[in-house]
């Protein structure tokens, strides 16, 4: 097995809880209240929010999305004092208003590619030539796909168009002789 397609996979796993989009955000909430008023980190409130919305849900993107801001609030008027509450607001407001949009615009983008994804499994691979169907890696007749995909059964039979042409044939030929 190769080692990077397994980190890559635990990787995907560990994007897809959402307690690991809320650990992540505290990281950051508890990172930029250790630097002080100098270094701030509330641009990284993107990195949880936009995991939350592709990986796991929406709605818990939006939680992150008003809740890391607010907190970030919170560091500021309790701890740093550097501005007052009404701008402490205000950035706040705008934060939560950018991070909403990122939100559903990533929840909108991941459920697109799960959309294009499940189309492209569900289309068939059919021989040009033979007319034989790729199915789990092996190529069948169509009856036998029908059979193993989906547990149909067939029977055989004639179309109008195929019975014209071969009444048109006969009658044909039977004129010939």
């Amino acid at each position: 097995m190769d080692i990077t397609s397994s980190f890559c996979r635990r990787l995907r796993r560990l994007a897809s809880w959402p307690v690991t989009h809320f650990l992540i955000g505290a990281l950051i909430i508890l990172i930029d209240l250790e630097t002080g008023t100098f270094l701030q980190f509330p641009i990284l409130f993107v990195v949880p929010v936009g995991l939350c919305a592709w990986f796991a849900n929406p709605p818990g993107a939006y939680v992150l999305s008003v809740a890391l801001p607010l907190a970030r609030v919170g560091v500021v008027v309790f701890v740093e004092h550097p501005h007052p509450v009404p701008y402490a607001l205000a950035n706040a407001a705008i934060r939560m208003t950018v991070l909403l949009g990122l939100s559903i615009l990533i929840a909108r983008l991941a459920r697109r590619e799960r959309e294009i994804r499940e189309r492209l499994e569900t289309l068939v691979r059919v021989c040009a030539w033979s007319r034989t169907v790729e199915f789990e890696g092996e190529w069948l007749s169509f009856e036998q796909y029908l059979s193993r995909r989906f547990g149909i059964k067939t029977t055989h039979g004639i179309s109008p168009a195929e019975f014209e042409k071969m009444m048109g044939n006969s009658v044909t030929s039977e004129d010939s002789t």
